[in-house]
């Protein structure tokens, strides 16, 4: 059998949160436990979503890319280009981030010549982007 962590991880949650918290007798005891609660909620939902969300991210960063390509380095086209490694959460992060730091040098290149077209399509994907990766936590 192949395990539902996001499911499992919510589980835990409620269970924490509807019949271990209910019996403390501690204020502070229950604040934590009831933090403990939503964190886990928040990594369900990173253990579900979250790959998925960079991909999204990776290919709205690579539309922006080709937009802006006057402005990329051979370096920067070269880790753009690149494939990933694998699907596993760590290589996906890496990639994704290496694209991050590209998009912000794009963004202040975007900005500092006053392309605007670009300048705003930055924008409008770092608004999805934060959608996209909100926390919601909620069991």
């Amino acid at each position: 059998m192949i395990p539902h962590t996001d499911g499992a991880l919510r589980m835990l949650s409620q269970r924490l949160m509807t019949q271990l918290l209910p019996d403390l007798k501690s204020l502070y005891s229950l604040s934590d436990g009831a933090l403990i609660g939503l964190l886990i909620n928040a990594i369900a939902d990173e253990t579900a979503e979250g790959i998925q969300r960079r991909l999204d991210d990776i290919a709205e960063m690579k539309l922006i890319f080709i937009a802006g390509e006057a402005l990329l380095s051979s370096r920067d086209k070269e880790v753009i280009s690149a494939e990933l490694s694998s699907y596993r959460l760590a290589d996906v992060n890496d990639h994704h981030d290496a694209l991050t730091r590209i998009l912000v040098s794009l963004h202040q290149k975007a900005e500092d010549k006053e392309i605007e077209a670009l300048n705003q399509s930055i924008w409008a994907y770092l608004r999805r982007h934060s959608q996209r990766h909100k926390i919601t936590a909620v069991p």
